[in-house]
């Protein structure tokens, strides 16, 4: 039988690396080299590397390509899914507390709320809460959908401890252990920790969601065999690049998803940190067939400390209203009725013009530091969104070393309440929503001139 050409090319690198011509942890030339060197399409490149990927012979490596995997000396046991391990990994104590600074939200106006429900409700802590989230709060998260372009209905949302609960409500109810999802790269700490907690397999997507390649490698993956049928996605400002997924991008992966028929699983908590323009369209604002499970949630840019998500489950949602009564969870209704009430008053309508400019003033401010500091070593792109700027780092350094530069340079990191930096795979996240005091200032000068040095 005549190989196809991606067999073809899987074939020629497996002999490489049995033969020993490629050595352990040698790094195999890029997609686009690939492409140029056999005259091959992207598609083709990309599901020869995912063969030999599933055989154990590469491995992906965050932002820096595919590489021969090390080998062993013990058998991984079958039950334990086999995930591709950045070089520099996650401090997850860290990044748990990764949020905006807290004066950027309006705490005044959060307790005067609070007061003002409390008096209004005073029986509420001797009455049930609601399955599905209290009705006034639905209506007004309905209402609001509109500003994305969703236009959810009230009936179809249901209200979750968070963004987390509803995106392991989500993935509970769309695969089974062992299965494999599609997630881009880098995969964020929450993402492992889902993916890991419900003994799933990531595949990553190396394109980031804001290149030209992205849509052809996806759908090399879900052309490929046993493909994935769950993709877990944040398309508007990816923690922890920060990338955009272009509006016509979203629209193709629509399409992806009714061909292949593969549920989406977005996660929009920081669809609303735009530092300019107007906000960017979601997923499920294109979704017509039911194809995507939309996750959004306060925590990010109106009220941290309330811990209030959401989800619009599409054609999932008997599954994941079982999945969440099974659970016995429910969220507090004195919090979800605060939160109606600030969505009811369009309260949340300053707050966000005011936020997102601060936002945007505060990265520029960074953005000023960086640049000459860090020279041409690396190009550094503005940012469309969010409050996190990453920055990749160099294969050869080690989490060690740069741990042990950041203790160096921010000494009193560890005390703070909201992290300043941290290591997310292979790259250093910077908090850009701190306020620049003169010491912050001086301690990222200093980090930024050290990291100069390794480019």
């Amino acid at each position: 039988m005549t190989k196809t050409k991606y067999q073809a090319l899987a074939d020629d690198f497996s002999l490489a690396i049995s033969s020993g011509k490629l050595s352990p942890n040698s790094r195999l030339p890029s997609v686009r080299e690939l492409m140029q060197q056999h005259q091959l399409s992207l598609a083709t490149v990309t599901t020869a590397l995912r063969t030999l990927e599933q055989q154990g012979l590469i491995e992906p490596r965050d932002k820096a390509g595919y590489f021969v995997k090390p080998k062993v000396d013990h058998e991984i046991p079958a039950a334990i899914p086999v995930q591709s391990q950045a070089v520099l990994t996650p401090v997850p104590s860290r990044l748990r507390n990764w949020i905006p600074a807290e004066d950027l939200f309006p705490e005044q106006r959060w307790q005067n709320l609070l007061g003002t429900v409390i008096r209004r409700h005073p029986f509420l802590p001797t009455r049930t809460t609601r399955g599905n989230g209290n009705p006034l709060l639905r209506a007004e998260l309905a209402r609001r959908s509109a500003e994305n372009g969703c236009f959810l209905k009230e009936d179809e949302l249901i209200v979750t401890q968070g963004a987390t609960e509803a995106l392991l409500l989500a993935l509970r109810a769309t695969t089974e252990v062992g299965d494999s999802v599609l997630v881009q790269a880098p995969i964020s700490d929450l993402f492992s920790r889902l993916l890991d907690t419900l003994s799933l397999t990531p595949v990553c997507v190396q394109s980031s969601v804001n290149e030209a390649s992205f849509i052809a490698e996806v759908e090399a993956i879900l052309a490929g065999d046993a493909a994935p049928k769950v993709m877990l996605l944040v398309a508007n400002y990816h923690f922890p690049t920060g990338a955009l997924m272009p509006l016509m991008t979203k629209r193709h992966l629509l399409r992806l998803s009714e061909k292949y028929e593969f549920t989406i699983i977005e996660d929009d908590v920081y669809g609303d940190l735009q530092h300019d323009g107007s906000r960017p369209l979601t997923l499920k604002s294109f979704d017509l067939k039911g194809n995507v499970i939309y996750v959004n949630s306060c925590s990010k840019s109106l009220a941290p400390g309330l811990r209030i998500g959401w989800l619009a489950a599409g054609h999932w949602r008997e599954r994941i209203e079982y999945l969440k009564t099974a659970s016995a969870s429910s969220v507090n209704e004195l919090s979800q009725l605060v939160l109606a009430e600030f969505l009811a008053q369009g309260s949340h309508v300053p707050h966000l013009r005011k936020f997102r400019k601060q936002l945007k003033s505060r990265a520029d401010e960074y953005l000023a530091v960086l640049r000459p500091a860090l020279g041409k070593a690396v190009e550094l792109n503005d940012m469309p969104g969010g409050y996190s700027y990453w920055l990749p780092l160099p294969d050869k350094v080690s989490a060690e070393e740069i741990q042990s530069k950041i203790n160096h340079y921010w000494p009193l990191l560890n005390s703070a309440e909201i992290p300043q930096v941290a290591i997310v795979s292979h790259g250093l996240c910077i908090n850009t929503s701190i306020p620049l005091t003169d010491q912050l200032r001086q301690s990222l000068t200093g980090f930024c001139f050290y990291l100069r040095g390794l480019y």
